[in-house]
Parts: structure tokens; C-alpha cells; sequence
């Protein structure tokens, strides 16, 4: 069976969460797979005027918010991947992914740099598989790196019956 990659994706009219203040949003974007041990939850609000429910209020693809029904039904994996530290104003959790994988062909990936050489954006993504190995959940080692999970979180997320959350496929290992 193929190994699928994918990261979470914005649903259309899905509920938003931002950072009460403007300062905090780079508590997510430094977000580097490290293991946080003094935490300070930012004040969160979340945005749900005209907005469809989500059990993954979206702030971005880099920083999985969740609320209780998704730490309830996926607890066991994501412990395993990382951290979920709650956050103030809202009964939500972060996400912080502490799996970093250097699992990106470069080579064979398509990939969008910064002058001093940072990666800006991957344009189409190749990985290598024996990187990957058994990890549901990953970062790449760059900043802001986006949340990446395998098939079988995606079909654990489904199983849940966890609503107002996507994601977009990234890459297959059968794709040549």
C-alpha cells in the first residue's frame, strides 16, 4: 500500500482562530519541533460569525488548533508526535509537533528559495519514504514548517467523525 503525505487545509466559511494579540503570532510561526517546557498559552479568540463548526479552528497549516472532541478521539496518536498545550480564552489546544523529519527530496521536490537559501515555499513535494518510516505526524526541519500527516491520520480524523477539517494531498510514494 502506497504511503500518502498530506498537510491540513482551510475549509471554506470554517471557523478561524487568531491570537488576541498581534504579538503572539510568532509563538506559532517559532514553533520548531522542539518540546516547549515553560508554556504560556496566548489568549486565543475564535471567529465563528457566519462560520461553519470545525474541530480545528484554522490559524494555519503550521499550527493544528484543536478542540476537545479531537484531543478526546486522537489523544493517543498525537501524543506520540508531540505535545498538546492548551491555550487561554477558548477550550482549545495546540498542536506542537515535535516529529522533525529532514524527510524532503530536494532534489526531486520543486521548491521556491529565499536569497540566503531558506526554503520560501514547496512547490511540489517529493519525500523519502524510509524518512517517514512510521510517523502520522511531521514537521520538516524549517520554519513554520506546515504540519504534515500520513493516510492513516487522515483516516483516523475521518473514523472520528471530526468535522470542519481538510486536508490537501501532498504526495504519494506511487507517484514517480
Amino acid at each position: 500500500m502506497p504511503l500518502t503525505v498530506h498537510k491540513f487545509q482551510v475549509v471554506e466559511d470554517q471557523e478561524w482562530i487568531f491570537p488576541a494579540d498581534d504579538d503572539d503570532y510568532e509563538t506559532f510561526f517559532a514553533l520548531d519541533g522542539r518540546v516547549i517546557q515553560d508554556w504560556v498559552a496566548p489568549v486565543m479568540k475564535l471567529d465563528t460569525a457566519g462560520r461553519t463548526y470545525s474541530d480545528f479552528p484554522w490559524l494555519g497549516e503550521h499550527a493544528p488548533i484543536l478542540k476537545k472532541p479531537a484531543v478526546q478521539a486522537l489523544a493517543p496518536t498525537l501524543g506520540g508526535h508531540g505535545q498538546l498545550l492548551p491555550l487561554e480564552g477558548e477550550a482549545v489546544w495546540l498542536f506542537n509537533t515535535t516529529t522533525v523529519l529532514d524527510a524532503l527530496d530536494h532534489e526531486r521536490s520543486r521548491i521556491a528559495y529565499f536569497d540566503n537559501g531558506d526554503i520560501l515555499d514547496i512547490e511540489r513535494h517529493v519525500f523519502r519514504t524510509e524518512k517517514i518510516g512510521a510517523a502520522e505526524l511531521f514537521k520538516l526541519p524549517m520554519r513554520a514548517s506546515a504540519v504534515y500527516v500520513t493516510g492513516s491520520f487522515v483516516e483516523k480524523v475521518r473514523n472520528a467523525g471530526l468535522r470542519g477539517v481538510s486536508f490537501a494531498h501532498v504526495w504519494t510514494s506511487a507517484e514517480k
